[in-house]
This record gives structure tokens, sequence and C-alpha cells, in this order.
């Protein structure tokens, strides 16, 4: 009988302590599943907040690049106010579209006389894309945009060859004026508005005309 008690006593202990090491174990396993549970949480988290941040970076990027896009010739088409325009700025705009239209109404008359002809059916196009930049610089900074008054009086020329040298002409003088405005201007967005179409007259257009004359 006592054998019997002591083999029970024992048996009884040997579960005991089975029972001791599979909750200990259960209790291991699921802290350390809660401990792996809480870091994935947090790299998530953190995953999340790079790239929250990252996305924060581009947006601002973005918005940086729509305010310079206002700086150029294709950023005249949105992008904030970068603040007022001085009296010398919307005076150096003024004279700048007045230029364009101006380059644009004479190349549209050589057209009238001669017929459609490259490269001013080219160039007088491109002449009414670069009024409409600057236009947009106008509507940006709430500005009326001043309106294509025409010329005076219209030009006739003896010849094609004739009309291209005064496009040689213009666009020198196109060139020349945007470098007489610029001292005028601080705002980065007009200043890269002026400095491309500066570019597209000595680059683009004063070649094609020297070309054929």
């Amino acid at each position: 009988m006592n054998g019997q008690l002591s083999r029970f006593v024992r048996m009884g202990g040997a579960v005991l302590v089975a029972a001791a090491l599979i909750v200990g174990l259960f209790t291991v396993t699921a802290t350390d599943a809660a401990a792996r549970g809480d870091r994935g949480s947090q790299s998530g988290q953190g995953g999340q907040g790079d790239q929250g941040g990252r996305g924060g970076q581009a947006g601002q990027g973005q918005v940086g690049q729509a305010g310079r896009g206002g700086q150029g010739d294709q950023g005249g088409r949105g992008g904030q106010a970068l603040g007022p325009l001085s009296a010398a700025e919307v005076e150096a705009l003024t004279e700048a579209i007045n230029e364009e239209y101006l380059a644009m109404n004479t190349y549209r008359a050589v057209i009238a006389q001669f017929g459609s002809t490259e490269p001013f059916d080219r160039i007088a196009t491109s002449e009414q894309r670069h009024a409409d930049s600057l236009a947009r610089l106008f509507t940006k900074y709430g500005l009326t945009v001043p309106p294509n008054s025409g010329l005076a009086s219209t030009p006739t020329w003896p010849s094609v060859t004739a009309a291209c040298q005064t496009g040689v002409e213009a666009e020198i003088a196109d060139a020349a004026l945007y470098d007489a405005l610029e001292p005028q201007v601080t705002h980065s967005d007009i200043l890269r508005v002026f400095g491309n179409l500066k570019s597209a007259s000595l680059e683009n257009h004063l070649p094609a005309f020297e070309a054929c004359n």
C-alpha cells in the first residue's frame, strides 16, 4: 500500500512538472510571438512613416517643380506666385510680351504677302507659344494680360530673302531685349521664362532665318 502510494505521488509529481513545463513553454512562445508582433507592428509603422516621409519629400519636390515650372516656359502653366511683382517687373513682362507680339505679327505679315512659307509658318507659331507663356505669368500674378494690338502699319518686302533678313534682325533684337530686362527682375520664375525665350531666339529662330537669308 505504501509502495502504491509512493508510486502515485511520484506519478503525480511528474504530471505536475510536465504541466508546468507546458505552461512555461506556452508562455514563452506567446510572449515571443507578441514581441515579434509588436516589432512587426513597429516595423510596419516605421515603413509607413518612411514611405510617408518619402511621399512628403516627393510632394515638396512637386510643389517646388511647379513653382519653378512657373519659372520656365513649362512652369508658366502652373505653380504658386512667388510674391508680389515690383513695378519694374511688371514693366519687364509687358515689354517682353509686346516684343513677342511684334515678332509674331511681323512673321504673319510675311505669310500674308508671300503665302505659307518656311521658316515663317513654324516660327510664327512658336512666337504665339512664347506670348502664351508670358501671358500665363501675367495670370499667375493676378495681372491683366496686355492685348495684341497688331502692327501700326503693314510692312511689305521685295522678296522672301529680304523678309528673312528682317527675321534675323528681329531675333537679335528679341534676345537683346531679354538681356536688358533680366537685371530688372528678381523673381526666378520670370527669369526662367525670359531665359528660355532668349535661348529659343538665338538657338532656333535666328539660325533658321540666317539659313533662308
